[in-house]
């Protein structure tokens, strides 16, 4: 028993040292050495400040964007493999948010409400309305949100790909060491970036709730991709999802072997799902009868 408390002692006070965020300076020397860079930015919203990273590439105004949405506890960090991967970066221009209260959004500060956080990432999404096509991807409570903006931005948002994402309220697994950090002692141990996500998780019912009567809103595509080991996010929020859509088209990617993992073990098939929608949406907007050219004689 000794040795147990001991240990869970110092897996605590090393969770202190981690908050799941890289700085500025660490985003830019990771891409130092990279043919696209990413850049950082940051807005203010009332009284918050969101920051969010984008890839910098020639001709960015004209490719499609893809908006990546991180679950709990996590950080836009969560996505810079992506950013890496040149196969998606040559087809769109990427950006990633850390939401209300991780990253270096305010860190530390917790904004429970999925409304209140579509509210925060609205600019955001207004700062992109001119892009020719709009992704959102969503991972895990990022889904959460990501369902909200879409709901809020019927005519900007082409497209959501839910990411084992928690859809319906209390179709998730809040297991019962959550109750009791939520109040002292126990609380004042807790790692700030831990409690984030246990604010959010023991919210995340009543937030998921005050959404529901919004899902005919979205009228984008949505693609479902989801473990059905998954005993977190459990995969029922896919027929959730595809029940309430009665004003969008969607389809389902389920993986047999998968857990909640599918971003960090799945990432390239995941990114060809991104791709594939990406090929079909260019090809739509491909003219059927391209121009002949005409060849002449030079004399």
């Amino acid at each position: 028993m000794i040795v147990i408390i001991v240990v869970f002692a110092g897996l605590l006070t090393a969770a202190h040292w981690v908050e799941s965020r890289d700085s500025d300076e660490e985003i830019a020397e990771s891409f130092r050495n990279e043919r696209v860079k990413a850049v950082v930015h940051r807005y203010k919203v009332a009284d918050r400040t969101i920051r969010y990273i984008e890839t910098d590439e020639p001709g960015q105004d004209s490719l499609p964007v893809v908006l990546f949405v991180h679950g709990a506890p996590s950080s836009s960090s969560f996505f810079m493999k992506f950013f890496k991967d040149t196969t998606l970066v040559n087809h769109a221009h990427l950006v990633a948010v850390d939401r209300p209260g991780y990253g270096y959004s305010d860190f530390g500060r917790v904004e429970t409400s999925i409304v209140k956080q579509a509210q925060l990432l609205q600019p955001l999404m207004d700062h992109y309305r001119k892009a020719s096509y709009f992704m959102l991807v969503g991972s895990s409570y990022g889904g959460s949100v990501a369902a909200r903006l879409a709901m809020n931005n019927p005519n900007l948002v082409d497209q959501v790909v839910f990411v084992s994402s928690a859809l319906g309220p209390g179709l998730e697994r809040t297991y019962p060491i959550s109750y009791f950090i939520d109040k002292p002692p126990l609380r004042w141990l807790i790692p700030r970036l831990l409690l984030l996500a246990n604010d959010e998780k023991l919210a995340h019912r009543q937030a998921l709730t005050e959404i529901l009567p919004d899902w005919n809103k979205i009228k984008a595509g949505v693609t479902f991709l989801h473990g059905q080991r998954d005993d977190l996010v459990f995969p029922t929020n896919v027929a959730f999802g595809r029940s309430h859509l009665i004003n969008a088209q969607s389809r389902e990617y389920l993986l047999p072997e998968n857990r909640h993992d599918i971003v960090f073990n799945k990432r390239e098939y995941m990114t060809q799902i991104i791709v594939n929608i990406l090929n079909a949406y260019a090809d739509s907007v491909k003219p059927e009868n391209p121009p002949k050219i005409l060849m002449t004689a030079n004399h």
